[in-house]
C-alpha cells in the first residue's frame, strides 16, 4: 500500500467518524423535538443520537464528553422505561 492509499483509507475512517458525530448531535436535538411533543420514540432517538456523539468523542479522544454522553445514553434509557410505565 502506497502513501497516497494510506492517506486516502484515513480520510475515509475520519469522514465516518465525522459523519456517526453529526447524525448523532442531530439525533440529539430531534429527540428534544419528540420530547416537547410527548413522543414516546423520543427517548430511542436519544440514545441512538447520544451513541453516536459518545462514540465519536471517543474517536476524537475527548473522554469527558464519551463519559457524558454514556450516562445520558443511561438515562435515556430510564426515562424510555419510566414511560412506557405510565
Amino acid at each position: 500500500m502506497n502513501l497516497k492509499e494510506i492517506s486516502s483509507e484515513k480520510a475515509t475512517k475520519v469522514n465516518a467518524f465525522e459523519l456517526i458525530g453529526w447524525l448523532g448531535a442531530f439525533l440529539v436535538v430531534f429527540g428534544y423535538y419528540l420530547n416537547a411533543n410527548h413522543f414516546l420514540s423520543s427517548w430511542l432517538v436519544w440514545v441512538a443520537g447520544n451513541l453516536g456523539v459518545g462514540l465519536y468523542s471517543y474517536h476524537k479522544k475527548a473522554y469527558s464528553t464519551m463519559v457524558m454522553s454514556l450516562i445520558i445514553t443511561i438515562m435515556n434509557i430510564y426515562g424510555y422505561l419510566s414511560w412506557l410505565d405510565n
